[in-house]
C-alpha cells in the first residue's frame, strides 16, 4: 500500500519560471489493522517534507481508508472484521508471547554475561551455582539456564532431566522470598517450558503452577505494605527525600510488574487445561487480575485483560467479575488516551463476553458505553467487536431508547447505506433493526436524505434483513410512516416480483403496518394485480405460515378502506380465509389474525354478506368461544356482538349459546 502526494515544483531555465507538477508514491507496507494510525501518519509526515504537519489530520483519513479497502479486499466488510480478525488478533498474541523471552532477556542480561557463551554440556555447573552461598551466584546461574532453554530444541532434554527440575523447583520454593531478580530468571525459564502444551504435565507434576501464585499473592501484599508506608513516609519526608523515595519505589514497582507478568503468563498458559482453571479460580486468580487493572504496565494490562477474557466464558467467573465492577473497570481502561490497540482489543472482546449478561449490559449503559463504542465505531480497527457490543445492548428494549441521544443513529444509517451491496455487515443489520423498533430512533434513522437512500437500497439489494428494518421503522405512528406510503406501489411490485419468502414476509409486514390514511389500498390493489396474487399464495401448501400471516394482517388493514370490501366480497379471498382458518385451527396466531380481519369484513355490507350468507362462520366463532386462547375468545365475542347486530335470525341463536357458556361457568364455579 502507498500514499500518492501530488505537489507542483518550480524550476528556473533560461530566466524563465516553469512549473512542473509531480507525484512522490509513500509507501507503507507496514499498515494493518493493528497499526497506530495516528504514529503511522505522523511518521509519514516526518519523512516527506512534501506535506505539513498541519496537514497530519488528512494523512489519519487517507491512511484509515487505506485499511479499511485492505479489509474489505479480504473480506471482512467494514474492516476489524469478523472471525478472521479476532484470530489475527490472537496470531499476534502468540507471536508476541514467543518473543518475550527475547525482550526479556536483552533488558535483563548483565554487563558480565556480555560475550559469555551457554552450552548444555556445562548444565552441572550451573545448577552448582545454585547451591553457592552468594546470592549472586545462585542469579548468575538461574540467568545462564535462561540462555539455554531460550532454544526449543534444549527443552526436551531438560523436560527428562529430574536433577535440573528438582534443583530448580527447590530453590524456587526456598528462595522465592529473598531476591525478585532470582525468582524472575525461575519464572522465565518455566515461561519457556510453559509455553508448549506437551511441557505442561512435567510442569504441573513439580506443581510450578501452586508455587507461581503463592508468587503472585506476595507480591501483591509487598506492593500493598509499600503503598501503605509511602502514605506515611508523605508525611515525614521532605521534598527531597519524598522524591527520592518514588524514584526507588518506581524502580522496585517496574521489577515487580515484570515479574507480575511472566507471572500470570505462566498461569494462562497453563490454564489451557480446564481443570487446571478450574483450580485457579478456587485459589482466586479471578480477584488477582482484577487487581491487575489498577496497574501501568501496558503489558502486564494487556496480559491480565486477555487472561480475564478467557475466563469470562465461564458463567461462575463471569459472575464473579459482574460482583467485581469488572466492566467499569475496563470502561475505564479504554477511556485512558495511551491505551495501545492490543489492549483495547481485548477489552473490547471482554467486554463483548460479559454483555451476555443482563445486569452487566445495564452497568455498561449507566457508564455511558455507548458513546465509547460508536467513538470506536469510527477506527475501522475496532468497528466489528464495537457494533457487536451495541447489538448486545441494544437488545433490550430500555436500553434502545439511549441511542436517541448519541450520534450513533445517523452513523449508522450512512454505514450501511455506505457498504457494499453484496457484502453488508449482518451484525450492523441486526443493531439496526433492533434500534428501528424504538419510535424515537425510528424518527432519526428514517430522517432527511436517509429514508430515500433505505429504499433505494432496498431495491437494489432485495436484502430481506433490510427490509425487516424498514418494517420496524414503518410500525410506528409519526411523520415516518407516511413518507413510507409514498414507496407502497414500488414495494407491492416488489413483492410480486420476489423470489424470496423472507422477502416477500419483510414486505408485506411493511404493507400491513400503514393505516387508511397513509395510503389509498383500493388503488393499490387494483393498480398492483394484487388480489390474483394474494389468492395464488393462499392456495394450500402454496406457501409457509409466516407468509399466510402476513397476507391475512394486510387483508385485514386493507378493509379498513371501504372501497375494498367491494373489491373482496367479489373475489375468492373471503372464502379461502374462511377455509384457511379451518385448515390452520391449531395455529393460534393465524386464527385469532383471521377472526379480527372477519370482524372488519361484518362492518361492510358486501363482505358482510358473503360472510353470513356463503360460509358457516357464524357456527365456527361460536365454536371458538371454548377456545383454550383468551385471546382468541375475547375476538370471538367481540365478532359475534357484531353479527348480532347486523342479522337478527343469527342473534336469538348467539345469545342463547352464550348463556349456555356462561351457565357453564357458573355452575363450575
Amino acid at each position: 500500500m502507498a500514499i500518492l502526494v501530488h505537489y507542483e515544483s518550480e524550476e528556473v531555465i533560461d530566466g524563465r519560471v516553469e512549473k512542473k507538477k509531480s507525484v512522490k508514491k509513500i509507501r507503507v507496507n507496514s499498515l494493518s489493522v493493528t497499526s497506530n494510525i495516528q504514529e503511522v501518519a505522523e511518521d509519514v509526515v516526518d519523512k516527506c517534507k512534501l506535506i505539513s504537519k498541519s496537514r497530519i489530520h488528512l494523512v489519519v483519513e487517507v491512511l484509515e481508508t487505506l485499511v479499511q479497502r485492505q479489509q474489505q479486499v479480504n473480506g471482512g466488510g467494514f474492516g476489524g472484521g469478523g472471525e478472521d480478525d479476532f484470530r489475527m488478533w490472537d496470531d499476534q498474541w502468540q507471536e508476541a508471547r514467543r518473543g518475550e523471552m527475547d525482550r526479556f532477556m536483552g533488558e535483563s542480561r548483565p554487563a558480565a554475561m556480555d560475550g559469555v557463551v551457554t552450552s548444555l554440556d556445562k548444565l552441572e555447573t550451573y545448577l552448582e551455582m545454585l547451591y553457592e552461598e552468594a546470592m549472586e551466584d545462585k542469579i548468575k546461574g538461574t540467568f545462564m539456564i535462561l540462555q539455554l532453554v531460550r532454544d526449543p530444541d534444549n527443552l526436551e532434554i531438560l523436560a527428562a532431566n529430574e536433577q535440573f527440575l528438582g534443583a530448580l523447583t527447590r530453590i524456587f520454593r526456598e528462595e522465592a522470598r529473598k531476591s525478585m531478580d532470582l525468582v524472575i530468571n525461575i519464572v522465565y525459564i518455566f515461561f519457556a517450558f510453559s509455553n508448549f502444551s506437551s511441557f505442561h504435565e512435567v510442569i504441573t507434576t513439580y506443581k510450578v503452577g501452586d508455587m507461581v501464585l503463592k508468587v503472585v499473592e506476595l507480591e501483591i501484599k509487598r506492593d500493598q505494605i509499600r503503598k501503605e508506608e509511602m502514605e506515611k513516609k508523605k508525611k515525614e519526608l521532605s521534598p527531597e527525600e519524598l522524591e527520592k523515595e518514588n524514584r526507588r519505589h518506581k524502580i522496585t514497582e517496574k521489577k515487580q510488574d515484570k515479574l507480575l507478568y511472566v507471572c500470570l503468563h505462566v498461569l494462562l498458559n497453563l490454564a489451557e487445561d480446564i481443570g487446571v482453571e478450574r483450580k485457579m479460580k478456587k485459589r482466586g486468580v479471578t480477584q488477582i487480575l482484577v487487581r491487575m487493572l489498577h496497574r501501568k504496565s501496558p503489558e502486564l494490562l494487556l496480559l491480565s485483560v486477555t487472561f480475564l477474557k478467557k475466563l469470562s466464558i465461564f458463567q461462575e467467573n463471569k459472575d464473579e467479575m459482574r460482583e467485581s465492577n469488572v466492566a467499569t473497570q475496563v470502561l475505564k481502561l479504554l477511556a485512558q488516551k495511551d491505551i495501545n490497540d492490543a489492549t483495547c482489543m481485548a477489552g473490547l472482546r471482554l467486554l463483548l463476553n460479559l454483555s451476555f449478561d443482563l445486569e452487566i449490559r445495564s452497568q455498561l449503559v449507566k457508564e455511558q458505553a455507548i458513546g465509547k463504542m460508536v467513538e470506536l465505531l469510527k477506527k475501522p480497527v475496532f468497528r466489528q467487536v464495537a457494533l457487536k457490543l451495541l447489538y448486545q445492548i441494544s437488545i433490550d428494549d430500555k436500553h434502545k431508547s439511549m441511542f436517541t441521544y448519541t450520534d450513533s443513529l445517523p452513523l449508522l444509517v450512512n454505514m450501511l447505506l455506505s457498504s457494499p451491496e453484496n457484502n453488508t455487515d449482518k451484525t450492523l443489520l441486526a443493531l439496526a433493526i433492533n434500534l428501528a423498533a424504538n419510535a424515537r430512533n425510528a424518527e432519526v434513522m428514517g430522517a432527511g436524505d436517509l429514508l430515500p437512500g433505505l429504499i433505494t437500497r432496498l431495491f437494489h439489494t432485495k436484502d430481506p434483513l433490510l427490509c425487516k428494518m424498514m418494517r420496524n421503522l414503518s410500525q410506528h405512528d409519526g411523520p415516518l410512516r407516511p413518507r413510507l406510503a409514498e414507496y407502497a406501489a414500488d414495494l407491492a411490485v416488489l413483492a410480486r416480483q420476489s423470489e424470496s419468502p423472507d422477502l416477500l414476509v419483510e414486505l408485506l409486514g411493511i404493507l400491513g403496518n400503514m393505516t387508511q390514511g397513509d395510503l389509498p389500498f383500493a388503488q393499490i390493489l387494483i393498480d398492483c394485480d394484487m388480489l390474483a396474487f394474494l389468492q395464488h399464495l393462499l392456495l394450500p401448501g402454496a406457501s409457509e405460515d409466516d407468509i399466510v400471516l402476513e397476507i391475512v394482517i394486510f387483508i385485514g388493514t386493507c378493509v379498513s378502506d371501504s372501497r375494498c370490501s367491494s373489491i373482496f366480497a367479489s373475489s375468492p379471498l373471503v372464502t379461502q380465509l374462511y377455509e384457511l382458518m379451518a385448515d390452520k385451527q391449531e395455529d393460534d396466531e393465524i386464527v385469532l389474525q383471521i377472526t379480527y380481519t372477519f370482524f372488519r369484513f361484518l362492518q361492510h355490507a358486501a363482505t358482510r354478506d358473503v360472510l353470513l350468507n356463503h360460509t358457516q362462520v357464524v357456527s365456527y366463532f361460536v365454536d371458538l368461544l371454548y377456545d383454550k386462547n383468551k385471546e382468541i375468545r375475547k375476538m370471538a365475542d367481540q365478532t359475534l356482538d357484531l353479527v348480532i347486530e347486523f342479522d337478527p335470525e343469527w342473534a336469538q341463536q348467539i345469545r342463547l349459546r352464550k348463556f349456555q357458556i356462561y351457565n357453564a361457568e357458573w355452575l363450575q364455579a
